[in-house]
């Protein structure tokens, strides 16, 4: 699934000083410029709900009337694994008739240390916990070197091949780019698969259809496929103590194979999104013990 998905991206290293969009040239330029889902047409993510720099009061209020209309603050405040979780499914316009954007939104609190994220192993356990029954492997300087692409920065930036199921309907093989950025509040991740990908001999960024029956799956033929921007945002909060809020806003295209019209995403993804986020908060809640 979509969820979570982070590839080939470390943060250990000091706090930066400056905003992320000064440090983050794809996390600038997935909020300003946008995402191509169409020859003409470009959807820009959402910025983020929780801005830096605020205080206690002012992020209490952020919360307060992002749920408003679903939640009481103190269920969705909760130290609790069960915590409520808030997820948002919209249609885009723009692109492609049969190949429509959409974008999920989801936000949660985790407890934790955020400087628990300079840790190389436990944010790839983290971020596992998204992947579900997928894969991702690390493109190598060779792979870059041989694709003319250039990273500045390594540990700020890195590419990688994710291959997954995506609800048990479609099996997606695609070449993803992350970068990300750090400072005293919080820290961004943010993502695109990389278009210049789209139809690469080894790591193609395609979709396959998923049948079942009989003793094993079946794969339907590879089909290009457009791809999806994402960035996770999370923010300490001055109260609770320890409290993290967690932020995903994802844009992708939904090609129209993909479900032969039937309306999975709001059916089956606020169920999956729920299981990603009590495992990532597990995940928090080991390091206390």
């Amino acid at each position: 699934m979509f969820t979570f998905i982070v590839l080939a991206t470390t943060l250990g290293a000091p706090p930066e000083p400056a905003t992320h969009e000064a440090n983050n040239p794809l996390f600038k330029s997935l909020l300003e410029t946008g995402f191509a889902v169409g020859p003409k047409d470009k959807v820009k993510l959402p910025a983020p709900t929780m801005p830096d720099g605020l205080d206690a009061a002012k992020q209490k209020a952020t919360i307060e009337a992002l749920i408003k209309d679903d939640y009481r603050y103190d269920l969705f405040t909760e130290n609790s694994v069960v915590a409520r979780e808030l997820i948002k499914i919209r249609d885009l316009k723009g692109g492609d008739a049969k190949s429509p954007p959409r974008a999920v939104d989801v936000w949660f609190l985790a407890y934790g240390d955020i400087k628990a994220l300079d840790d190389d192993k436990f944010l790839e356990r983290l971020m596992n916990t998204g992947r579900g029954n997928g894969q991702a492997k690390a493109l190598n300087a060779a792979d870059l070197q041989k694709r003319k692409i250039v990273i500045a920065d390594p540990k700020k930036e890195g590419f990688g091949q994710m291959e997954f199921d995506f609800l048990d309907k479609v099996h997606l093989k695609a070449t993803g780019r992350t970068m990300w950025t750090r400072n005293a509040d919080s820290v961004v991740v943010a993502g695109e698969i990389d278009p210049r990908f789209a139809d690469d001999k080894d790591f193609p960024n395609q979709w396959q259809s998923i049948t079942k029956g009989g003793e094993a799956p079946k794969l339907g033929p590879a089909t290009l496929w457009a791809g999806a921007v994402f960035y996770l945002k999370i923010t300490k909060l001055a109260e609770p103590a320890g409290a993290l809020f967690c932020e995903q806003h994802v844009i992708f295209v939904e090609p129209e194979g993909w479900f032969d019209g039937a309306n999975l995403l709001r059916s089956k993804l606020p169920t999956a999104v729920q299981i990603s986020v009590r495992n990532m908060r597990k995940e928090w809640a080991k390091l206390a013990k």
